[in-house]
């Protein structure tokens, strides 16, 4: 039992694999065309847009931080794409600049990251609570894309720009290619880089870090600022294979990125998590999406099961919590959560 509870943190830590490998079984044993090649490319192009965002919350969770205004930064930030290269007025209601595609994207990706920013000083300068901050700024966001659409949905009509969203090499789009390279390069980051470290240091105990000469306020204000940034992207590549953009672009959509996260290991306590896991949280999500509808599974059952894998999610990271702080687990390492090289706490 002892030998048991020793290897209970890498079982949770890695419990995303061991849904995904019956699911996958289940869903190719009840339906036809579960494991065809086009299936799988349809469950890739799904995750896509759901990593990229999963990408930059889990640097936030990693930290103890998160950030809910991640939706509406990727519907502000994919609006002013579009918004920037349209013309004014019936049928593509934009501003009328008709700015090539590559300011605008440049434009967009700014103001991700001027929103990383505001979160990121507000939480560590003004020491307002993180929460209060990024619900604040979620409904901010939300209320001026609906200024500037007034409820009109805005289209793009520039290839250049449409062509990152819908453009392929081989089989498989654009955005799938870049999400799996980001996650290659978070991946390296977390793990083999003295920022990735300290960014586990000070999730696992703030105070202990600030004493081996980290700066947990600065760490803080740059995960804000990936984070802003990679809602951004996302919103710029999800504008782009639409080709158009409404008010409630992205609305809901933080849910599945704290479900995607926490299920794949990443704690909401901060100081754990990895790269690997969190891509398995995403495709989870998006072979279950896919597994029902084959299955043709009334939409309703669908939300209602993706409830359920939220409320699943942050059961696992609760228990993950208890079991590590129980004095009756022996673990080898002074603190498990951390990569080799970490400053303990």
């Amino acid at each position: 039992m002892k030998r048991f509870k020793r290897y209970l943190p890498f079982i949770l830590d890695n419990s995303i694999w061991f849904l995904l490998v019956p699911l996958i079984i289940l869903f190719n044993a009840t339906t036809h065309n579960f494991l065809t090649l086009q299936n799988l490319i349809n469950i890739l192009s799904y995750s896509a847009i759901l990593g990229i965002m999963v990408i930059g919350q889990s640097f936030t969770l990693i930290t103890g931080n998160f950030d809910l205004s991640m939706e509406s930064t990727l519907g502000l930030c994919g609006l002013i794409g579009v918004w920037l290269i349209s013309s004014a007025g019936d049928p593509q209601y934009g501003s009328g600049l008709l700015l090539p595609p590559g300011w605008a994207i440049l434009v967009l990706l700014a103001v991700g990251l001027l929103i990383g920013y505001l979160n990121g000083t507000l939480i560590t300068k003004l020491k307002v609570n993180n929460f209060v901050v990024t619900l604040a700024m979620l409904i901010t966001l939300r209320g001026i894309l609906l200024l500037i659409t007034n409820g009109s949905t805005v289209y793009s009509k520039n290839i250049l720009y449409n062509s990152f969203g819908i453009g392929k090499i081989g089989p498989v789009n654009y955005p799938v290619i870049i999400m799996l390279a980001l996650f290659v390069v978070a991946h390296i980051v977390l793990k083999y880089t003295k920022f990735g470290r300290e960014l586990f240091s000070v999730g696992a105990n703030r105070k202990a870090a600030r004493a081996s000469g980290i700066n947990p306020d600065v760490r803080i204000r740059q995960v804000y600022l990936i984070s802003g940034f990679l809602a951004a992207f996302a919103g710029f590549l999800l504008s782009a294979r639409l080709t158009n953009v409404i008010a409630t672009m992205g609305k809901g959509m933080v849910f599945d990125v704290f479900a995607a996260a926490v299920i794949g290991g990443v704690s909401l306590q901060g100081g754990r998590g990895s790269m690997l896991g969190a891509f398995g949280g995403v495709i989870l999500l998006a072979t279950i999406n896919s597994g029902l509808n084959l299955m043709e599974v009334s939409v309703f059952w669908v939300e209602a099961i993706r409830g359920l894998i939220i409320l699943a999610a942050m059961l696992i990271d609760a228990q993950k919590v208890r079991i590590i702080s129980s004095p009756d687990l022996d673990v080898q390492a002074d603190d498990a959560r951390l990569p080799s090289g970490t400053p303990a706490a």
